[in-house]
Protein backbone atom coordinates (compact mmCIF):
# COMPACT_ATOMS: atom_id res chain seq x y z
CA UNK A 1 0.00 0.00 0.00
CA UNK A 2 2.96 2.66 0.99
CA UNK A 3 4.62 1.61 -2.29
CA UNK A 4 1.35 2.10 -4.61
CA UNK A 5 0.56 5.32 -2.96
CA UNK A 6 4.28 6.47 -3.24
CA UNK A 7 3.92 5.93 -7.39
CA UNK A 8 0.84 7.21 -7.22
CA UNK A 9 2.41 10.78 -6.26
CA UNK A 10 5.07 10.78 -8.61
CA UNK A 11 2.89 10.19 -10.74
CA UNK A 12 0.71 12.84 -9.80
CA UNK A 13 3.75 15.39 -9.21
CA UNK A 14 4.67 14.63 -12.58
CA UNK A 15 8.70 13.10 -11.10
CA UNK A 16 10.93 12.19 -14.02
CA UNK A 17 12.93 10.01 -11.46
CA UNK A 18 11.95 6.14 -11.63
CA UNK A 19 9.62 4.09 -9.21
CA UNK A 20 11.00 1.23 -7.99
CA UNK A 21 7.80 -0.41 -6.83
CA UNK A 22 10.25 -3.43 -5.04
CA UNK A 23 11.61 -0.97 -2.98
CA UNK A 24 13.05 -3.10 0.33
CA UNK A 25 11.44 -2.25 3.66
CA UNK A 26 13.56 0.35 5.22
CA UNK A 27 13.28 2.79 1.86
CA UNK A 28 9.41 2.13 2.01
CA UNK A 29 9.43 2.99 5.73
CA UNK A 30 11.48 6.25 5.38
CA UNK A 31 9.45 6.92 1.97
CA UNK A 32 6.03 6.75 4.47
CA UNK A 33 7.71 8.53 7.28
CA UNK A 34 8.63 11.61 4.19
CA UNK A 35 5.19 11.20 3.04
CA UNK A 36 3.14 11.50 6.80
CA UNK A 37 5.75 14.86 7.07
CA UNK A 38 4.27 16.39 3.39
CA UNK A 39 1.00 15.34 4.36
CA UNK A 40 0.72 17.33 7.76
CA UNK A 41 1.93 20.18 5.89
CA UNK A 42 -0.10 20.04 3.13
CA UNK A 43 -2.88 19.93 5.64
CA UNK A 44 -1.55 22.64 7.77
CA UNK A 45 -1.55 24.77 4.35
CA UNK A 46 -4.85 24.03 2.68
CA UNK A 47 -7.08 26.58 1.45
CA UNK A 48 -10.13 26.96 -0.27
CA UNK A 49 -9.82 27.90 -4.18
CA UNK A 50 -12.93 29.09 -5.07
CA UNK A 51 -12.95 29.34 -9.07
CA UNK A 52 -11.53 25.77 -9.07
CA UNK A 53 -14.67 24.48 -6.49
CA UNK A 54 -11.21 22.89 -4.62
CA UNK A 55 -9.24 22.70 -1.84
CA UNK A 56 -6.24 23.16 -2.71
CA UNK A 57 -4.40 19.88 -1.38
CA UNK A 58 -7.35 17.88 -2.76
CA UNK A 59 -4.86 16.00 -5.36
CA UNK A 60 -2.48 14.95 -2.38
CA UNK A 61 -5.14 13.74 -0.24
CA UNK A 62 -6.96 11.44 -3.35
CA UNK A 63 -3.71 9.90 -3.19
CA UNK A 64 -3.65 8.92 0.16
CA UNK A 65 -7.86 8.12 0.31
CA UNK A 66 -9.23 7.11 -2.72
CA UNK A 67 -9.61 3.12 -3.56
CA UNK A 68 -8.24 2.65 -7.16
CA UNK A 69 -5.21 1.31 -9.44
CA UNK A 70 -2.06 3.44 -9.30
CA UNK A 71 -2.10 4.59 -13.14
CA UNK A 72 -5.73 5.04 -12.99
CA UNK A 73 -6.10 7.27 -10.05
CA UNK A 74 -3.12 9.05 -10.95
CA UNK A 75 -4.90 9.63 -14.86
CA UNK A 76 -7.71 10.49 -13.00
CA UNK A 77 -6.37 13.26 -10.62
CA UNK A 78 -3.75 14.86 -12.73
CA UNK A 79 -5.96 15.38 -15.51
CA UNK A 80 -8.94 17.35 -14.57
CA UNK A 81 -10.57 16.78 -17.63
CA UNK A 82 -11.80 13.19 -17.07
CA UNK A 83 -14.18 14.88 -14.69
CA UNK A 84 -13.77 14.86 -11.45
CA UNK A 85 -16.26 14.75 -9.02
CA UNK A 86 -16.43 18.05 -7.09
CA UNK A 87 -16.72 16.67 -3.51
CA UNK A 88 -13.56 14.60 -4.48
CA UNK A 89 -11.99 18.33 -4.77
CA UNK A 90 -13.37 19.29 -1.42
CA UNK A 91 -11.93 16.12 0.50
CA UNK A 92 -15.55 15.23 1.27
CA UNK A 93 -16.33 12.23 0.07
CA UNK A 94 -19.76 11.95 1.53
CA UNK A 95 -20.60 15.11 0.18
CA UNK A 96 -21.63 16.71 3.14
CA UNK A 97 -23.22 20.09 4.16
CA UNK A 98 -21.76 23.01 5.83
CA UNK A 99 -22.94 22.85 9.46
CA UNK A 100 -19.24 24.53 11.47
CA UNK A 101 -17.89 20.85 10.94
CA UNK A 102 -14.40 20.25 12.60
CA UNK A 103 -11.56 20.95 9.84
CA UNK A 104 -14.52 22.81 7.86
CA UNK A 105 -12.59 25.60 6.17
CA UNK A 106 -15.03 26.85 3.50
CA UNK A 107 -18.22 25.67 1.38
CA UNK A 108 -19.08 25.74 -2.41
CA UNK A 109 -22.09 27.82 -3.71
CA UNK A 110 -24.20 24.82 -2.86
CA UNK A 111 -23.33 24.04 0.51
CA UNK A 112 -20.78 20.84 0.13
CA UNK A 113 -18.06 21.44 2.68
CA UNK A 114 -14.89 21.87 1.96
CA UNK A 115 -12.51 20.14 4.44
CA UNK A 116 -8.59 20.42 5.14
CA UNK A 117 -8.35 16.39 4.73
CA UNK A 118 -10.29 13.50 3.78
CA UNK A 119 -9.69 12.10 6.94
CA UNK A 120 -11.85 14.77 8.76
CA UNK A 121 -14.79 14.15 6.05
CA UNK A 122 -14.89 10.83 6.93
CA UNK A 123 -15.16 11.40 10.88
CA UNK A 124 -18.02 13.99 9.87
CA UNK A 125 -19.32 11.42 8.26
CA UNK A 126 -19.18 8.59 10.56
CA UNK A 127 -20.38 11.49 12.86
CA UNK A 128 -23.36 12.24 11.12
CA UNK A 129 -24.56 8.39 10.80
CA UNK A 130 -24.36 8.17 14.47
CA UNK A 131 -26.44 10.99 14.86
CA UNK A 132 -28.99 9.82 12.54
CA UNK A 133 -29.00 6.08 13.64
CA UNK A 134 -29.06 7.11 17.53
CA UNK A 135 -30.51 10.41 17.84
CA UNK A 136 -32.81 10.46 14.86
CA UNK A 137 -33.79 6.86 15.28
CA UNK A 138 -33.64 6.93 11.23
CA UNK A 139 -32.49 3.05 11.03
CA UNK A 140 -33.22 2.04 7.40
CA UNK A 141 -31.25 3.39 4.64
CA UNK A 142 -33.96 4.71 3.15
CA UNK A 143 -35.23 7.01 6.36
CA UNK A 144 -31.22 7.88 6.98
CA UNK A 145 -30.81 8.82 2.70
CA UNK A 146 -34.47 10.86 2.88
CA UNK A 147 -32.62 13.18 5.44
CA UNK A 148 -29.07 12.69 3.77
CA UNK A 149 -29.71 13.50 0.68
CA UNK A 150 -33.38 15.07 0.20
CA UNK A 151 -35.68 14.99 -2.26
CA UNK A 152 -35.00 18.96 -4.20
CA UNK A 153 -39.08 18.93 -5.38
CA UNK A 154 -41.88 20.55 -4.02
CA UNK A 155 -41.74 23.96 -4.67
CA UNK A 156 -45.40 25.26 -5.90
CA UNK A 157 -46.36 21.32 -5.04
CA UNK A 158 -45.12 22.62 -1.54
CA UNK A 159 -47.63 25.48 -0.91
CA UNK A 160 -50.80 22.91 -1.78
CA UNK A 161 -53.52 22.94 0.78
CA UNK A 162 -55.79 19.88 1.13
CA UNK A 163 -57.27 18.69 -2.08
CA UNK A 164 -54.28 19.94 -4.27
CA UNK A 165 -55.58 23.29 -3.82
CA UNK A 166 -53.13 26.00 -3.97
CA UNK A 167 -52.55 28.17 -0.31
CA UNK A 168 -51.52 31.73 -1.93
CA UNK A 169 -50.46 32.51 1.76
CA UNK A 170 -47.69 30.18 0.98
CA UNK A 171 -47.03 31.70 -2.27
CA UNK A 172 -47.17 34.97 -1.06
CA UNK A 173 -43.81 34.46 0.79
CA UNK A 174 -42.10 31.78 -1.02
CA UNK A 175 -43.43 32.37 -4.82
CA UNK A 176 -43.48 30.15 -7.41
CA UNK A 177 -41.06 27.12 -7.37
CA UNK A 178 -39.72 28.33 -4.45
CA UNK A 179 -36.56 29.65 -5.88
CA UNK A 180 -34.77 32.95 -4.28
CA UNK A 181 -35.48 35.18 -6.94
CA UNK A 182 -39.49 33.77 -6.71
CA UNK A 183 -39.56 34.15 -3.05
CA UNK A 184 -37.96 38.33 -3.01
CA UNK A 185 -40.18 38.89 -5.94
CA UNK A 186 -43.14 37.49 -4.23
CA UNK A 187 -42.33 38.99 -1.30
CA UNK A 188 -41.75 42.67 -2.52
CA UNK A 189 -43.95 43.15 -5.38
CA UNK A 190 -46.77 45.46 -4.86
CA UNK A 191 -50.56 43.84 -4.98
CA UNK A 192 -49.09 39.96 -4.36
CA UNK A 193 -50.89 39.43 -1.19
CA UNK A 194 -52.88 36.66 -0.25
CA UNK A 195 -56.95 37.56 0.21
CA UNK A 196 -58.40 37.01 2.97
CA UNK A 197 -61.91 35.45 3.97
CA UNK A 198 -64.32 37.96 5.13
CA UNK A 199 -65.98 37.17 8.67
CA UNK A 200 -68.70 34.81 8.46
CA UNK A 201 -68.01 34.11 4.54
CA UNK A 202 -66.38 30.78 3.14
CA UNK A 203 -65.36 31.67 0.01
CA UNK A 204 -62.58 33.87 -1.68
CA UNK A 205 -63.47 37.44 -2.62
CA UNK A 206 -63.13 38.22 -6.17
CA UNK A 207 -60.07 39.54 -6.54
CA UNK A 208 -59.16 43.67 -7.19
CA UNK A 209 -57.81 44.23 -10.48
CA UNK A 210 -55.28 47.42 -9.94
CA UNK A 211 -55.46 50.29 -13.13
CA UNK A 212 -52.13 51.25 -14.42
CA UNK A 213 -50.82 54.61 -13.04
CA UNK A 214 -49.28 55.50 -16.94
CA UNK A 215 -51.47 56.88 -19.23
CA UNK A 216 -53.07 55.18 -22.10
CA UNK A 217 -52.21 57.45 -24.72
CA UNK A 218 -52.71 55.36 -28.58
CA UNK A 219 -49.53 55.61 -30.19
CA UNK A 220 -49.76 56.22 -34.03
CA UNK A 221 -47.88 53.89 -36.40
CA UNK A 222 -46.99 53.99 -39.61
CA UNK A 223 -49.37 53.96 -41.76
CA UNK A 224 -49.10 50.87 -44.65
CA UNK A 225 -49.20 51.90 -47.60
CA UNK A 226 -52.39 50.11 -50.19
CA UNK A 227 -50.79 47.80 -52.75
CA UNK A 228 -54.17 47.00 -53.68
CA UNK A 229 -57.68 47.30 -53.28
CA UNK A 230 -59.23 45.83 -49.71
CA UNK A 231 -55.32 45.05 -48.33
CA UNK A 232 -54.50 48.08 -47.09
CA UNK A 233 -55.13 49.63 -43.28
CA UNK A 234 -58.48 49.53 -42.24
CA UNK A 235 -60.77 50.85 -39.64
CA UNK A 236 -61.37 48.10 -37.01
CA UNK A 237 -64.41 47.87 -34.84
CA UNK A 238 -62.96 48.17 -31.06
CA UNK A 239 -63.40 45.02 -29.12
CA UNK A 240 -63.87 44.73 -25.53
CA UNK A 241 -61.02 43.86 -23.18
CA UNK A 242 -60.87 39.59 -22.89
CA UNK A 243 -61.47 38.27 -19.60
CA UNK A 244 -59.46 35.12 -18.36
CA UNK A 245 -61.80 33.18 -15.87
CA UNK A 246 -58.38 31.16 -14.77
CA UNK A 247 -57.21 34.23 -13.23
CA UNK A 248 -60.28 35.31 -11.14
CA UNK A 249 -60.31 32.13 -9.85
CA UNK A 250 -59.92 31.95 -6.34
CA UNK A 251 -58.26 28.55 -6.95
CA UNK A 252 -55.19 29.07 -8.95
CA UNK A 253 -54.34 24.86 -9.08
CA UNK A 254 -55.99 24.84 -12.53
CA UNK A 255 -52.86 27.46 -14.06
CA UNK A 256 -50.00 26.82 -11.49
CA UNK A 257 -49.83 22.70 -11.33
CA UNK A 258 -47.11 21.77 -8.98
CA UNK A 259 -44.07 19.55 -10.23
CA UNK A 260 -43.62 15.58 -9.27
CA UNK A 261 -41.28 14.41 -6.93
CA UNK A 262 -41.61 10.87 -8.70
CA UNK A 263 -38.36 11.43 -10.19
CA UNK A 264 -36.56 12.66 -6.83
CA UNK A 265 -37.94 9.53 -4.75
CA UNK A 266 -36.51 7.18 -7.47
CA UNK A 267 -33.64 8.76 -6.92
CA UNK A 268 -33.18 8.18 -3.28
CA UNK A 269 -34.97 4.61 -3.42
CA UNK A 270 -31.98 3.87 -6.22
CA UNK A 271 -29.39 5.70 -3.67
CA UNK A 272 -30.88 3.62 -1.09
CA UNK A 273 -30.59 0.24 -3.01
CA UNK A 274 -26.90 0.90 -3.80
CA UNK A 275 -26.04 1.83 -0.07
CA UNK A 276 -27.20 -1.47 1.46
CA UNK A 277 -25.38 -3.76 -0.76
CA UNK A 278 -23.77 -6.72 1.42
CA UNK A 279 -25.18 -5.25 4.68
CA UNK A 280 -29.20 -6.18 4.43
CA UNK A 281 -32.02 -7.04 2.09
CA UNK A 282 -34.14 -4.26 2.10
CA UNK A 283 -34.00 -0.50 2.09
CA UNK A 284 -36.66 -0.52 4.84
CA UNK A 285 -34.76 -2.79 7.19
CA UNK A 286 -32.22 -1.99 10.21
CA UNK A 287 -28.70 -1.29 9.07
CA UNK A 288 -27.94 -2.23 12.68
CA UNK A 289 -25.02 0.37 12.50
CA UNK A 290 -24.10 0.50 16.42
CA UNK A 291 -24.96 -1.55 19.35
CA UNK A 292 -27.36 -0.72 22.25
CA UNK A 293 -24.28 1.10 24.01
CA UNK A 294 -23.25 3.51 21.18
CA UNK A 295 -20.63 1.01 19.43
CA UNK A 296 -19.88 1.05 15.95
CA UNK A 297 -20.74 -2.44 14.32
CA UNK A 298 -19.10 -3.83 10.89
CA UNK A 299 -21.68 -2.93 9.04
CA UNK A 300 -20.97 0.84 9.16
CA UNK A 301 -18.09 0.98 7.49
CA UNK A 302 -19.97 -1.41 4.82
CA UNK A 303 -22.45 0.96 4.31
CA UNK A 304 -19.97 4.24 3.90
CA UNK A 305 -17.96 2.50 1.38
CA UNK A 306 -21.00 2.38 -0.52
CA UNK A 307 -22.48 5.98 0.01
CA UNK A 308 -18.84 7.28 -0.98
CA UNK A 309 -19.11 5.21 -4.62
CA UNK A 310 -22.42 6.62 -4.36
CA UNK A 311 -21.29 10.36 -4.20
CA UNK A 312 -17.96 10.22 -6.00
CA UNK A 313 -18.45 7.37 -8.31
CA UNK A 314 -16.52 5.65 -10.00
CA UNK A 315 -14.04 6.38 -7.43
CA UNK A 316 -14.43 5.18 -3.98
CA UNK A 317 -12.79 5.34 -0.71
CA UNK A 318 -10.19 3.24 0.58
CA UNK A 319 -11.36 1.16 3.70
CA UNK A 320 -8.65 1.99 5.70
CA UNK A 321 -9.78 5.57 5.83
CA UNK A 322 -13.17 4.61 6.79
CA UNK A 323 -11.91 2.71 9.45
CA UNK A 324 -9.94 5.31 11.16
CA UNK A 325 -12.25 7.97 10.44
CA UNK A 326 -14.71 5.10 12.39
CA UNK A 327 -12.52 4.35 15.40
CA UNK A 328 -11.69 8.37 15.77
CA UNK A 329 -15.61 9.33 15.91
CA UNK A 330 -15.96 6.44 18.44
CA UNK A 331 -13.21 7.25 20.49
CA UNK A 332 -14.84 11.03 20.62
CA UNK A 333 -18.21 9.58 21.65
CA UNK A 334 -16.60 7.57 24.82
CA UNK A 335 -14.90 11.17 25.88
CA UNK A 336 -18.02 12.78 25.43
CA UNK A 337 -20.05 10.41 27.47
CA UNK A 338 -17.08 10.52 30.08
CA UNK A 339 -17.36 14.20 30.88
CA UNK A 340 -21.03 13.78 30.71
CA UNK A 341 -20.91 11.44 33.38
CA UNK A 342 -18.07 12.80 35.38
CA UNK A 343 -20.32 16.16 35.33
CA UNK A 344 -23.64 14.88 36.19
CA UNK A 345 -25.23 15.54 32.78
CA UNK A 346 -27.00 12.93 30.99
CA UNK A 347 -24.85 11.63 28.41
CA UNK A 348 -26.29 12.56 24.34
Amino acid sequence: MLLELFGVVALVLGSTASVNIEADANGAARTWTSMEKMSALAMSRATFLPVERAVSNWRWEAARSLDASPRSLADVIADDRLGTPRCVKLNNYWCVKRAGWAGEIAADSEGHVAFASASEGAVVAAMLLRRYYLVYNRRSAQAILSRWAPAKCGGVSAARGRGGAIRLGALTTRGIANTLRARWLASHRRGFAAPRLAQGSATLPAPKLRRSVVADRPVRLMAAPEIAVGMGEQNLPSRAPVRLAALEAPDLAPLLPGPSCVDETARIRQYALRAIEGVVASPDDDLQLFAADGTPLSSLSRLMQNMARVEIGPLAARLDLITAAIEAEARRDRETRAVAKTSGDPAR
